[in-house]
């Protein structure tokens, strides 16, 4: 993962501020100190005594997705280890920077603790400030947080010996036993000596003795086998007479991608879902990763487009607390096939897998030469909704959408809804995978 605060939303913030966790914005990725809305200490400090209302949650995170961060209040303990050298001791929460690694805690609300600068370990209590890497963790695990105690007086501890070591009040059986039986299945086991496990969709990793565990880690899976080269002959292709990759949809085939853009209210999503519910109806499996609605919204909008009857083919996942592309590819293997893939939306994908820079057109080729990579062995049609650049981008952008214009190089189908003079919504699209031009679709009139 990626050293670079995560981009947190209204509901991530809601459900961080429910588990206790004052959550507030920060300045940017290179700037440790909150967002200008804490102009002094002071102010910020004051979220270590209570949590933010849900207006300044809405006036922070409402309008978009920013980078943000907790402030710790009496009772909380953050490990946070510099460098990668001192390795986790227990089974805390955590998450892993290019530095080092975060472990939260609960702790005595009267401790003092002091820095290890030697061990390369500061002790953060009431008052830090932390930069968020994987918000999920916290929401996952903050209603069971392990307690911090000292090795020698069994009580919190103001400092760390050299030779002592955390010690947690573990339940009596062992941690992998607790998984195992609340639904964790443990695979195989890594060249570094971890573990690997699963529980739906959601991976972690577990250490050789079974004492630290590291969720939504993707260290700790082996790097894939570079395949060995497939070379024939034109003749031998001759033979063969291969088919092209059936067309799924008029616009898109398997194992394609089409983007689709278009402005705010101008009906990507109820498009998607039509075509999703169309597919799923004529017994296709289609998968809907939503990156920003949540299930509410989702049915909402489904259930208004008629006759939801047919819909057993059709999977929702909500991708909004765990924002990345193998999130996706974790649920399609469980799901087995899928013939439809529907990723809503392009910019909260890429920024949930820490690309900084939506129009570096060096970060997103890399970055979607990684999605196609990692959606190759599903071999599904994939359609990618994107928003449109704002008000005053190079025009010759705007078919394919903002950020980087490298990603239409690597997209078969660059698609556009866009609204004419009279005000009606219309569905284009250019196909490089057909022979035939594709003839604009009256959406709805307006």
């Amino acid at each position: 993962m990626l050293d670079t605060n995560a981009f947190i939303d209204l509901d991530i913030a809601r459900a961080l501020v429910a588990r206790g966790w004052s959550v507030v914005p920060t300045e940017s990725d290179e700037e440790k100190r909150p967002k200008a809305h804490f102009a002094t200490a002071k102010s910020w400090r004051e979220f270590s005594e209570r949590l933010p209302t849900d207006s300044e949650l809405v006036e922070w995170f409402g309008p978009k997705p920013r980078r943000g961060g907790v402030v710790l209040h009496k009772g909380q303990l953050c490990v946070d280890r510099d460098t990668k050298d001192t390795l986790p001791d227990g089974s805390a929460p955590w998450e892993e920077t290019t530095k080092g690694s975060h472990e939260f805690f609960r702790c005595d609300p009267e401790a003092k603790i002091a820095h290890d600068h030697e061990a390369k370990i500061d002790y953060l209590t009431c008052g830090s400030f932390v930069r968020l890497c994987n918000p999920r963790c916290l929401i996952d695990w903050a209603g069971e947080l392990p307690e911090w105690k000292d090795s020698s007086s069994g009580s919190s501890s103001s400092r760390k010996d050299d030779n002592s070591a955390l010690q947690l009040q573990l339940p009596t059986s062992t941690l992998l036993e607790t998984l195992k039986a609340a639904g964790w299945r443990v695979g195989a086991r890594a060249s570094n000596g971890w573990f690997s496990l699963t529980n739906g969709t959601k991976t972690a990793a577990i250490s050789a003795d079974g004492s630290t565990l590291k969720m939504f880690s993707t260290t700790m899976q082996e790097p894939p086998t570079t395949p060995a080269p497939q070379i024939v002959s034109a003749a031998e292709l001759a033979e063969e007479n291969p088919s092209l990759a059936e067309p799924l949809l008029n616009f898109c085939r398997r194992g394609s991608f089409a983007l689709v853009s278009g402005d705010p209210k101008a009906g990507k999503t109820t498009l998607a879902l039509k075509i999703c519910a169309k597919k799923a109806a004529e017994g296709r499996t289609c998968l809907y990763a939503d990156f920003e609605n949540g299930p509410a919204l989702f049915w909402h909008r489904l259930s208004k487009l008629g006759d939801a009857s047919a819909l057993a083919n059709l999977h929702y996942l909500d991708c909004r607390y765990s924002p990345t592309i193998d999130y996706i590819a974790s649920a399609m293997r469980e799901i087995g096939k899928v013939d439809l893939l529907v990723i809503d939306c392009w910019g909260l994908l890429i920024a949930g897998d820490g690309v900084e820079d939506e129009s570096s057109n060096a970060l997103v080729s890399a970055y979607f030469l990684k999605v196609r990579r990692t959606l190759a062995e599903f071999d599904a049609a994939t359609v990618i909704l994107h928003h449109t650049p704002k008000s005053g981008a190079n025009e010759k952008l705007c078919f394919a959408g903002a950020g980087a214009s490298s990603l239409q190089r690597y997209v078969q189908t660059i698609a556009r809804i866009g609204q004419d003079k009279a005000g009606a919504y219309w569905f284009n699209a250019i196909c490089r995978e057909f022979d035939d031009p594709f003839k604009p679709v009256l959406l709805r009139r307006g």
